[in-house]
């Protein structure tokens, strides 16, 4: 019985495959442009038992690659927004996309899906193994010059 209750556990804490809608917004620091997806369907994606998406700095890393390569934009935080009903994502893609036309001065490009869509990433659970080292690492030690060498 304690097997049953243990593996259950452990399947309740597995990520779960779910469809989720996401955009993504990057700006930089040091630019005057700034650039938000499109929602995008994103029927693959991973979320845990919290119903946060898990990598989400995967698909931040693919806007950013994106930018880096297409438009030869360095430098840009990224960041994505995602949720599981299309209605409400909406409701925040606006409220980005207002809030980011107001700024004097800064540029809002949207980024289309035929020009950038994201891709499902590939969950693969973190396994933790035992350190079976017995004695910890030994570190070279460089000897400091005394100060008499130079004498």
């Amino acid at each position: 019985m304690l097997l049953c209750s243990l593996s259950a556990m452990a399947q309740k804490n597995e990520p779960k495959m779910q469809r989720i809608y996401m955009f993504g917004f990057a700006a930089s620091f040091t630019d005057s442009v700034a650039y938000q997806t499109d929602i995008q369907q994103i029927d693959s994606a991973w979320l845990d038992k919290h119903k946060m998406l898990v990598d989400r700095s995967l698909y931040s890393l693919q806007l950013q690659w994106f930018l880096e390569s297409a438009k030869h934009k360095k430098n840009t935080t990224c960041t994505v927004f995602f949720a599981t009903k299309p209605n409400k994502l909406e409701r925040r893609w606006k409220k980005v996309q207002k809030r980011f036309q107001n700024i004097e001065g800064l540029h809002l490009h949207k980024l289309e899906r035929d020009e950038f869509a994201f891709k499902a990433e590939e969950y693969r659970p973190i396994i933790m193994e035992e350190d079976t080292a017995t004695t910890a690492p030994i570190s070279p030690v460089v000897p400091k010059a005394s100060p008499s060498a130079g004498k």
